[in-house]
């Protein structure tokens, strides 16, 4: 066993990598143009074998939604996060996932009630905090970058900074010539830039003893680089545009320590780069926000949950969803009570016999019934009941 910089290597082909391990004999695509869809296809069939028939079959939606989060897993990681995956990859991916939570086989024709961006959105912009894969995979990229800033020192950064440039150019272009894993991850965060996610706002230097930073070239101050503030200033010493009162605030942020210099991560309360909260960034500036929160309750099962999503965002296969898609029904009236159209909102709100079962649940937590035509106006009656909170979130449950 030989280890060096993190990394030790074992005599069977496994290497371990900041507590990753990986079979550099079976993994690692040595000498494979990764920009190729073909150099993905093995990736491609083991996420179908894991979202396999029967599984989809035999799990409900709950199931089927967690299986989904947790697949993640057997994605080659490693491969993510050195290789950009070409977008028809993604695509095809992304179209697996889709057809297994909706419960459907590939190639099925069978109408799909959500929009599959709104399963990947964050719960708290109204979607069901799947994410997506393309964030997944730049996210695992942008933790390359913050090891360079914050690894500088180490033999790979070395080496990097020896081929590319020093590390505080990774902001502009290189002009290496030719194809190279690192030229790829810095071309994303380019990319990824124009896009609107400039990874370098969450990054700030957080002064200690201040002996590894530059004064002009670091972002230390939070109010932006300081060559880039006061260019004039920084290329000639001279600026008289700058005003007194701005410089004195810089001064002002300055507070030396006896410790040494870090970078921090503003995603992370911690300061630590997580690709949790690159991949939530990520998906929050592609997905637009669908809703308000989603309103979750723990103590019910994850399809009830679903079903409540689905009923908000009207994405239930009612008679007159079918007839809005141009299907033939014979009629698109209640089934239950003949008097309204059958809709989401018909049947989980203005029926008469929902009504019943609500008054009757009301009367069983002792709390006064108030009819409501929608799932937004149930919701302000719901946060109107007052009880305690472990109490409530049963009765929403419920």
């Amino acid at each position: 066993m030989v280890e060096n910089d993190g990394e030790r290597w074992g005599t069977m082909g496994m290497i371990v990598v900041n507590g990753l391990r990986i079979n550099m004999s079976k993994s690692t695509k040595v000498g494979e143009a990764m920009s190729h869809i073909q150099a993905w296809k093995e990736v491609v069939e083991k996420v179908k074998s894991r979202l396999s028939k029967w599984k989809m079959k035999t799990l409900s939606i709950g199931g089927r939604l967690t299986l989904l989060k947790s697949i993640l897993g057997f994605i080659p990681i490693f491969h993510m996060s050195i290789f950009r995956v070409p977008s028809r990859v993604l695509h095809v991916l992304e179209s697996i996932r889709g057809h297994f939570f909706n419960g459907h086989e590939m190639g099925s024709n069978k109408a799909t009630w959500v929009k599959w961006n709104y399963v990947l959105t964050d719960k708290k912009h109204g979607g069901l905090g799947v994410s997506s894969l393309y964030a997944l995979n730049r996210g695992l990229m942008i933790k390359w970058v913050w090891r360079f800033f914050t690894q500088k020192e180490s033999l790979w950064g070395k080496v990097i900074t020896a081929i590319h440039g020093d590390y505080d150019k990774v902001e502009s272009r290189c002009h290496t010539v030719g194809r190279s894993c690192w030229l790829s991850i810095v071309n994303e965060v380019r990319i990824l830039k124009n896009k609107g996610m400039n990874i370098f706002y969450f990054m700030n230097l957080k002064l200690r003893n201040g002996d590894t930073s530059s004064f002009w070239t670091d972002r230390w101050y939070v109010g932006g680089i300081i060559k880039d503030l006061c260019p004039r200033l920084f290329a000639l010493e001279n600026c008289k545009e700058i005003s007194l009162d701005s410089l004195a605030e810089v001064v002002r942020s300055i507070n030396l320590v006896s410790l040494a210099d870090r970078w921090i991560w503003n995603l992370e309360c911690s300061g630590e780069f997580s690709v949790a909260s690159a991949r939530k960034k990520i998906d929050e500036i592609r997905f637009p926000i669908v809703k308000d929160a989603t309103r979750w309750v723990k103590c019910v099962p994850i399809k009830v949950n679903i079903l409540a999503w689905k009923i908000r965002n009207d994405a239930l296969p009612t008679r007159f969803n079918i007839s809005r898609r141009g299907i033939d029904i014979q009629s698109i009236s209640c089934p239950i009570c003949e008097n309204g159209v059958e809709s989401s909102k018909h049947l989980f709100f203005k029926c008469y016999l929902i009504r019943e079962i609500g008054c009757k649940i009301a009367s069983w937590w002792n709390i006064n019934y108030v009819e409501v035509n929608s799932y937004e106006k149930w919701k302000t009656w719901l946060i109107s009941c007052r009880m305690e909170s472990k109490l409530k979130q049963m009765f929403e449950g419920v």
